[in-house]
């Protein structure tokens, strides 16, 4: 590149300058070349970075729409995922649902049908205590009649026995007596206390 610079004003066709004049302007020219050197050492570096950011843009951007897309795929399957679970929980639970209702109304209706059994049993037994009671009441009745019947016979009887004692004894004063029976008279105040207490 210096020879370049070097050869140019000594080669050129218009005004060409002598090797004395080329060799006054070197150290301009080597300052100029230097200072061009470095400019374009310093285009070309920050081309380079430019390139640099221009790829590592593109790949970041390529990479992020990349994200983006898994991001946005990962989403919609996470909502389907969880629209599924939701309909699967939703389905068991009206399942579950239907099924408890199904066996309360089971268990309601065998509730039921024992509670209607009961009540015609209990009827029955209601009934049957009645007519007992009844029956008590007829067999007390009965009862009541029959002793008062039993005791009118005792009393006839008892009656009879004495007349029939009086008769013998106005017979035969000296009989013994039945013990069991009352006399008509007392020969003391101890007997006459005696049968008032039986």
């Amino acid at each position: 590149m210096k020879k370049d610079a070097w050869l140019h004003p000594t080669t050129r066709k218009n005004n060409p300058l002598s090797e004395e004049q080329a060799r006054g302007i070197r150290p301009n020219i080597e300052e100029l070349l230097t200072s061009n050197k470095e400019n374009n050492i310093k285009k070309t570096i920050e081309a380079q970075v430019a390139e640099e950011c221009k790829r590592l843009k593109d790949e970041y951007d390529a990479l992020m729409a990349c994200k983006e897309s898994e991001y946005n795929n990962c989403m919609v399957d996470m909502k389907q995922k969880t629209y599924s679970f939701k309909h699967q929980l939703e389905s068991q639970h009206n399942s579950r649902s239907a099924e408890l209702e199904k066996q309360y109304k089971s268990r309601i209706s065998t509730l039921d049908k024992y509670i209607v059994r009961k009540d015609k049993e209990i009827g029955k037994l209601s009934f049957t205590i009645f007519q007992l009671k009844n029956e008590k009441r007829d067999i007390k009745k009965t009862a009541e009649s029959v002793c008062k019947d039993l005791e009118d016979i005792i009393f006839t009887k008892d009656l009879k026995i004495i007349a029939l004692n009086d008769q013998v004894k106005s017979f035969n004063p000296s009989a013994g007596r039945d013990g069991t029976i009352e006399p008509n008279t007392f020969n003391s105040f101890h007997e006459a206390e005696y049968w008032a207490r039986k």
